[in-house]
This record gives structure tokens, sequence and C-alpha cells, in this order.
């Protein structure tokens, strides 16, 4: 790892109640399946999800939540990503210049008060954490090309590559106090989720779905992600005890995720339709926070934005993410929600 200590230009401003968010995608390459920023070759086809527990759509929105944003780049980066935040308010994410072309970070960094870390995984083309637990155990991704993936796990100055048994690719999404991680798996185009725990793999799929992307977990075990359908549509959803729950945006919007779930149940996502922004395919265009059965809906207050994306929320209610704005470029930033 390579220590730099550069200052934070971080600007924050006061947020009462805003909205959006958006996941970038890219297409799939005819040389082969190239892999999202979340770990995941695209792919929209496929059948119908069936045997889902329930379907929550709250009519409500909460109107009580205001957000404190600060911008977060890396110092003298093309584009950057904040990814997750943990109670000591260490931030992980990543950064480079094919971040901007929607492939994986170059490099990764943690950012402790003002001070960058590079974390680059040896002998990797490109490096992108996703996650930080309360203990300062990260998680994410790299490869030796943007065709190759495998998870990771990093304690301290100490890499550990995650794969999935017999997989060809492998991520690391969401990690727990407990280490209990999330992450996903695949073989050729198809995708799966998995949950390691004490060393023992689990693997994760919606009934019936296309693909499943379980993205957080809570130090309860329970999961959230997103799925696909034959239509191309995604949905949230909750994996608790066994069980699925879908959790979409009410509104009837094709494109839902869920992206992380705090101690405390506080769940953040986000909804839209595929739009473009200067070439550049975006599958989500809002984000949310959802909370007791309501829905409270922002955008990152920059620019405007064209897209926002939200990624992890800690104990403490901040919410790391990244927002694109006309031209595509994309920024990192942090979030926190109150009353």
């Amino acid at each position: 790892m390579k220590s730099t200590l550069k200052t934070l230009p971080l600007t924050l401003l006061c947020v009462s109640l805003v909205c959006g968010a958006a996941f970038a995608q890219l297409h799939p390459s005819p040389s082969g399946p190239v892999h999202s920023r979340f770990g995941l070759p695209i792919s929209r086809p496929g059948a119908q999800p069936t045997g889902l527990t329930n379907r929550e759509v709250p009519q409500t929105a909460s109107p009580d939540l205001s957000f404190t944003f600060g911008i977060l780049t890396f110092p003298g980066s093309v584009a950057s990503l904040a990814s997750g935040a943990n109670k000591a308010g260490h931030i992980v994410g990543g950064y480079g210049p094919d971040f901007a072309l929607q492939y994986p970070t170059d490099h990764g960094f943690l950012l402790k008060g003002t001070k960058f870390t590079e974390i680059d995984y040896p002998g990797a083309a490109y490096t992108q954490p996703d996650a930080i637990n309360d203990a300062g155990v990260i998680v994410g991704f790299y490869g030796a090309s943007f065709y190759d993936e495998h998870g990771f796990k990093l304690v301290g100055k100490t890499y550990t590559s995650i794969d999935y048994p017999g997989s060809t690719w492998t991520s690391a999404t969401g990690i727990n106090k407990h280490g209990d991680i999330v992450g996903g798996w695949g073989t050729s185009g198809v995708a799966h989720s998995y949950l390691l725990s004490k060393g023992v793999f689990t693997s994760i799929d919606v009934p019936g779905a296309v693909y499943t992307a379980a993205f957080g977990i809570n130090s309860a075990g329970e999961i959230v992600g997103w799925y696909g359908d034959s239509s191309g549509d995604s949905h949230g959803f909750v994996l608790n005890s066994g069980s699925f729950t879908t959790i979409d945006y009410p509104g009837g919007y094709s494109q839902n995720y869920l992206a992380d779930i705090n101690d405390s149940g506080v769940i953040i996502g986000g909804y839209g339709e595929w739009t473009t922004i200067n070439g550049v395919d975006y599958e989500w265009e809002h984000c949310f926070v959802y909370e007791s059965g309501q829905f409270t809906t922002f955008d990152a207050p920059f620019g405007p934005p064209a897209a926002t994306q939200d990624w992890h929320i800690n104990n403490k209610g901040v919410i790391t993410g990244f927002y694109a704005d006309n031209s595509s470029t994309v920024y990192g930033f942090e979030a926190t929600v109150g009353p």
C-alpha cells in the first residue's frame, strides 16, 4: 500500500429534501463479459422471478429527514467514488480515468481525516474497494484486466483473495461488524450472489430471477440488493432468515435497487428508468432512504447532478456514493441523514 498525505477538498451544505440516484452500467462487450462497477456482468434477458414472500410499496414519504452533503474527490483525479464509511468516519472509495468510462475504479483509497492511503491489490490492473466495517476491514474486487475479477479482503496491510468455488468471477461488496461478507459470483454471463460467513460460502438467488446482486449486510444478517427479471427490469430485495421481500419505490419505475441496510434497519437504494448521459447509460436515476415503511428521495445538490448513486450507509446515518454531472464525470459524496 502506498500512503500520501493530502487535504480533502470538502464542501458542505444542508439540504432538507432533495431527489435522485443512478448506477452507470456497461453494455456487454462482444469480446467477452465486461463487469460493471458492482462486480456483475451486464445481463438483462431471463425468467420472471417467482416465489417472493411479499411486495412492499408504501404510499407515503417522510417529510422529516434532512441531508448534509460533502463532495469527496481524490486529489488530482478525473473521477472519484466514495463507496463506504465506518463508525469512525473512515471512508473507502476509488478513483481514476477508467471509472469515468464506467469501468471499475483504477485505484482504491482509504481516507482518515485528510489523509488518503492508496489501495492497490498487488499486481492488479485495477482495484475497487466497496465497503469497510467498524473494525476497519475493507472488501472489494480487483482484476488483472477489465475482463477479470476477484474479490478481496484487506486487514491492515494484508490482502486475501476471495473466489467463490467453481466461479469464473467473484466480487465482494458488503461486510458487517462480524466480518460476514456478501458479493457476487458467476460463470460466463450468469450472475449469482453469496454470503461468506466463518469461511463458509452460501449462494444467494432470488427465486426465478435472471440475476441476483447482494450488496449490503447488517449485524443481524439482513441482506439487501437487487435482482433482474425477464423484461429487463430490476427490483430491490431484502433477505431475512431465508425469506425474500421485494421493495420497489412506488410509481411503477422499471429500475429499482437496494444498496445497503444498517443496524437500525435503515435502507438506502434508488429507482428510475434507463437514461443516457453524454453517451453513458445509467440504469437508475434517483436515490431514497427507506425507514419505517416510508421513502424519502434525494439527489446530490451539486451541479445539479444528472444522476446520483448511493452505495452504503453506516450506523451514524452517513451515506456514501457518487453523482454524475451532465458530462457524465463522476464525483464522490458523503451525506449525513438527520431529522
